[in-house]
């Protein structure tokens, strides 16, 4: 074993400069979902992205095939059995306050930055220049291997996982897999995934948006109406909110912009929501006393600055995976109705049924309807399964580190894709940059990735 650990190594640092470059060109791709073109389903940047592993796949020696714009598919071998590696080429849009271009792939400090750097699309190009050197030493008869090898990129995570859905109706489930979209040491749970709507019929001329993407933290939040504007800044001042919100005219009428801080919706404690800091002007500013101002008194009482549910009643927690976590990821007015979109990550213990009995008992006194957008269920493997106990020898021997599996409230594809775990790219202790200003991935990092990755294909190609 040690010796086949020593082969990768040196491939991988022959393939220094190859990989960085890779990763590179695929940040300066913004493949942010947009609206779909014949061929592309997300959009033509997402497609682009999509275009260009296809080329770097088809250069690196493997079989390809397109999935109708949905994924792309490539292989190596012809056993039965795979080891299947899936990565994702969609972003979430930049957001604000960056100090570097989000699209160019500065290399600052040892760091390569840009929008899907650590998410995911660094760690997609080090896992599969990882498969691309298992398949260079099993074709130079250095291994030998007992499954085949299969890299998926998807192309619509951040938004669904349709890509996935699409695929696995064309494509068989993979024996054992990862996806390179978490943490190490190994990722044995996901916590429940679920997507809602919480609407309210108002009435008057005013304009209201914030969030860009339900599993975002939003960073702004716009309102526009009549009103007073020195009432405003004095409310701004007395909540000690200056730095979190201005107060302007445009074109006849007040508005506020607040700003918060963007994080992963499944971390919300790492990000400021704007929408709450809007909320909470408005619950001083808006005198009318009419249904948006009940849905504001709604939001005040049982969200506002609650990121773990108890003020619907839905503070669920067990000991596998935690705590319940809440975002409130976007709010807006449609026309006569105002829509606030929540997405919560639930424990593995927990079930649907009980949130949704508790929510719509708290929003029934406000007249407030509730929709269910999305609900998927946890994910969870037992810590003495093979794919877990496998990866997680492979992250010991190359950082010593006697960490136990984890269970996180992010979803990947592992929810889409059976037999498959998330598995890196963040160490223990690391900043947590994904849907962030200025998220990057250190270059050693990205490295080492390929060289995890590598170790951990060519373990679970192998049956004894």
């Amino acid at each position: 074993m040690e010796d086949v650990k020593m082969l990768i190594e040196r491939e991988i640092d022959a393939l220094k400069e190859d990989i960085i470059a890779s990763t590179i060109r695929l940040i300066k791709v913004r493949s942010v979902e947009d609206e779909p073109q014949e061929g592309m389903p997300f959009g033509k940047g997402v497609n682009d992205a999509l275009v260009f592993c296809e080329e770097l796949c088809r250069k690196l020696g493997f079989e390809t095939k397109n999935f109708d714009g949905y994924a792309l598919e490539a292989r190596f071998g012809n056993q039965n059995e795979d080891v299947c590696v899936i990565g994702h080429l969609d972003i979430v849009p930049e957001g604000e306050g960056w100090s570097v271009p989000p699209y160019e792939g500065v290399i600052k400090d040892g760091k390569i930055y840009g929008r899907g750097a650590i998410d995911d699309k660094g760690p997609s190009i080090a896992a599969l220049y990882g498969m691309y050197v298992v398949k260079k030493l099993a074709e130079e008869g250095k291994i030998s291997l007992d499954r085949s090898l299969r890299f998926v990129f998807g192309t619509n995570e951040e938004s669904g996982s349709k890509c996935l859905q699409y695929y696995f109706k064309k494509a068989k489930y993979p024996t054992v897999g990862f996806t390179p979209d978490a943490d190490f040491p190994v990722i044995q749970g996901e916590k429940g995934f679920l997507v809602f709507e919480l609407s309210k019929n108002v009435y008057g001329n005013f304009y209201l948006e914030g969030g860009e993407r339900l599993n975002m933290v939003p960073d702004s939040c716009i309102f526009s109406g009549d009103f007073d504007l020195q009432k405003a800044k004095e409310i701004i001042s007395k909540k000690n909110l200056e730095a979190k919100a201005e107060v302007y005219e445009q074109d006849g009428r007040g508005v506020i912009k607040t700003k918060g801080v963007s994080a992963h919706g499944s971390l919300p404690f790492k990000g400021e929501n704007a929408i709450s800091y809007m909320f909470d002007i408005l619950q001083d500013l808006y005198e009318r006393e009419d249904e948006f101002k009940r849905f504001i008194e709604f939001y005040n009482k049982h969200i506002g600055y609650d990121i773990f549910g108890k003020g619907l009643n839905i503070a669920f927690e067990d000991q596998k995976s935690g705590k319940l976590v809440l975002n409130a990821g976007m709010v807006k007015k449609f026309d006569d109705k105002v829509v606030l979109t929540v997405n919560i990550r639930y424990p593995v213990e927990t079930v649907y049924e009980e949130i949704e009995k508790e929510i719509l008992n708290v929003i029934k006194d406000y007249d407030v309807d509730y929709k269910l957008i999305t609900d998927m269920p946890p994910l969870y493997f037992e810590e003495d399964h093979f794919l877990i106990k496998t990866l997680l020898d492979v992250y010991k021997e190359f950082t010593g580190d006697d960490g136990r599996p984890l269970v996180i409230g992010g979803g990947t594809y592992a929810r889409w894709a059976k037999n498959v775990v998330a598995f890196g790219p963040n160490m223990p202790g690391d900043e947590e940059v994904a849907h962030q200003k200025d998220e990057y991935i250190a270059v050693d990092r990205l490295l080492m990735c390929a060289k995890i990755y590598a170790n951990a294909i060519y373990r679970l190609a192998k049956k004894d």
